[in-house]
Formats: C-alpha cells, structure tokens, sequence
C-alpha cells in the first residue's frame, strides 16, 4: 500500500512538473496557437518600460493610436486582409527609425496623410459603397485620429487620458473584428487587442499612481 501511494504521489508531482514533455507540449501548443497572444504581450510590455507622461511619451503614443486604425483602411483598400501586417511592419518601423534619430516629425499628422491617400485610392476604386469595409474603417480613423491628434496637442496628463481610453476603446475594436473576422486576419486583431487593452491600462495605472 505504501509504495503505490508513493508511486501515485511521484507520477502526481511528474504531471505537474513544469519541466516534464507534458508541460513543455501545453507551452508549445499555446504558442502555436496564441502567438499573437505572447506577441501583443511582449510588445505591449517593452512599450510600457519605464513610461512616463510628459510631452515626447505622448507624442509617440499618439503616433500609435494613429497607426492602429491605419492598417485596418489600409487592409480594407488593398482587399489583402493579410496586408494588414505589412502596414503595421512599415509605420513601426517608420515610428521606431524617428525615435532613434530623434527626428522632429509630426508622425500623428504623417499617419494622417497617409490614411487620407489610402482613402483617396477607395474612392477611386469605388469601394465606399461596401458599408462593411472603407466606410467603417474610415469613421473609425475618423474617431481614433482626431482622439491622437487632440492628445498630442493638449496637457501631457490630458493626452495621456486621452490616449490610453483611445487604445482601449480600439482594443474593443479588434475584438469586434476578431469574433466577425473581417477586414484583417485575426491574427492581426487578437495581436493588437491585447497589444492596445494592456498598453491603455498601463498608461492608466502610471497616470493613477502619479
């Protein structure tokens, strides 16, 4: 009797032991398919480092609440739902090179151009008579730039509200994306929901415990 339950209680501690393949197979399987999940994670919380609202962090916030809507009208123009990615890598990219150079560029109004001439090119191919796909996505860059574009220019305290109930109220937008999944993959939308959820409430706590 002794041994079997010593037996038992060695294959119980094994079973649970994050080191055994059991363990490692749940971490490889939710990697796989929650991927966008540890990215948006991982991004949001090297974003979130050492934040602080003052006149820079909130111009470089609001460049991203600029981006996010910019690559659902930038998919929805194109017709390529995967496209949506490309957008992302290339205004990041964009984002990260100005920062690095310390480039004094208005990137919230740059966004803003650029979302115009994606606008102009649906115009053209007659794509605002789709009341699922140009014209949405455009009240939301609508609603979601003019949010940036006020926060980069009022009190820093102020823009940082503004910005993190921006990114939470387009986190709710990718979820709304993702259970209906149009206009970008739902790899892009899981990604960026979470992304914009931990991102707000984080500018939310630093202004809170200031």
């Amino acid at each position: 009797m002794i041994d079997n339950k010593h037996s038992t209680d060695e294959g119980r501690d094994h079973a649970t032991d994050d080191r055994s393949p059991h363990a490692h197979r749940r971490w490889t399987g939710f990697l796989a398919h929650r991927w966008p999940t540890a990215v948006g994670i991982a991004v949001a919380a090297l974003t979130a480092f050492d934040l602080r609202i003052d006149v820079e962090s909130i111009s470089f916030l609001s460049a991203l609440v600029v981006i996010m809507p910019l690559v659902y009208v930038g998919a929805a123009v194109l017709q390529r739902r995967r496209f949506a990615w490309v957008v992302l890598l290339v205004a990041i990219a964009a984002l990260v090179l100005t920062q690095v150079l310390d480039l004094k560029i208005n990137l919230v109004l740059v966004f803003l151009v650029v979302a115009l001439a994606f606008l102009v090119v649906g115009v053209a191919r007659g794509q605002l008579r789709r009341p699922a796909g140009l014209t949405l996505q455009t009240a939301g860059m609508l609603a979601f730039g003019a949010t940036a574009l006020a926060a980069f220019y009022v009190d820093p305290d102020l823009g940082g509200y503004l910005v993190a109930f921006a990114l939470l109220g387009h986190g709710a937008w990718d979820a709304v994306h993702y259970v209906r999944n149009r206009v970008v993959p739902r790899s892009y939308a899981e990604f960026c929901a979470v992304f914009d959820l931990l991102l707000g409430a984080a500018i939310l706590f630093v202004l809170f415990m200031r």
